[in-house]
């Protein structure tokens, strides 16, 4: 149940400070995540609130200092922001105030969250690779990762099984990490097997990246001698390689709006709410990475 103990408080004042406290560990510094900021305080200017931003990057000392000097300052409620999804526990000083947790989560479920809906945006990926007749599909993922990539991985699996393609389990790499270099060493890996993918679902853009590298050196077209496919959408990015990448949307943005709204609406309740685990949609970006299967 969501019941804090500044609405006491809070009653008892003339009036809010109508001021919301964002703490993040590093979206503020990081582009790729940056939209979450946006949605967020777009909607609480809208409704004539002020975001007041803490970036700790990660340093959790700081991260309770910061949240302490916030509440003295009387924000009226806090968005606890992860930039990328993940389970979090929240400083213990702003653990009996109103919180909404944006891209991530708490183990309990204690508090209102919203995270993408990372298994249906990995369904619509590979759903996409195999209407255009894919059956051969590598899928490369973050082995570190223990939400979002298992997620992904999973929504892979059951579109090959509900579409009777059968699993090469050689087709699946796993890496511990995500970045440009990791999608280039698997897809040398995929490449020197005798019967190589005609398509590769990449865990992201940046092993996306890695993987046209790869592709490109062995003398390989992309979208026509192999598909490939990512996930995140980055900006600046994936529609800036060429060809432009085909890839699923992570909503930065909406998440940061509905964090911010529904902090509103709690401002507004005087009884106790069950909590929201919102989960929101993956859209797929349909470019030019992703051809019909020779």
């Amino acid at each position: 149940m969501l019941f804090r103990s500044n609405l006491t408080a809070r009653s008892l004042r003339t009036q809010e400070s109508r001021t919301i406290g964002l703490i993040s560990d590093q979206i503020a510094t990081t582009p790729f995540a940056g939209q979450m900021l946006a949605g967020a305080q777009d909607v609480a200017w809208r409704n004539g609130w002020l975001l007041l931003l803490v970036n700790t990057e990660g340093n959790k000392e700081f991260e309770d200092t910061a949240s302490k000097s916030l509440i003295q300052r009387n924000v009226d409620g806090f968005i606890y922001a992860s930039m990328y999804h993940r389970e979090v526990t929240i400083p213990k000083s702003i653990s009996e105030q109103l919180v909404v947790l944006l891209d991530c989560f708490d183990k309990d479920s204690e508090f209102d969250s919203v995270v993408p809906a990372e298994y249906q945006g990995a369904r619509k990926a590979t759903e996409f690779l195999i209407s255009k007749g894919h059956k051969r599909i590598a899928h490369i993922t973050d082995g570190n990762n223990v939400y979002a990539s298992p997620q992904r991985l999973r929504a892979f699996l059951d579109v090959l099984n509900e579409n009777r393609i059968k699993i090469d389990e050689k087709l699946i790499i796993k890496i511990p990490g995500s970045d440009t270099r990791e999608g280039y060493e698997a897809t040398q890996k995929l490449l020197a097997l005798g019967n190589r993918p005609t398509a590769i679902f990449a865990y992201n853009d940046r092993m996306a990246f890695g993987a046209y590298e790869a592709i490109q050196e062995a003398g390989l077209e992309v979208g026509k001698d192999i598909s490939v496919i990512g996930f995140d959408n980055q900006p600046h990015f994936a529609a800036a390689l060429r060809p432009a990448l085909t890839t699923v949307q992570l909503p930065h943005y909406e998440m940061g709006a509905w964090a911010a709204q529904r902090l509103l609406e709690q401002f507004k309740n005087s009884e106790p709410t069950d909590s929201i685990q919102n989960q929101i949609d993956c859209a797929l970006i349909v470019r030019d990475s992703v051809g019909s299967a020779r």
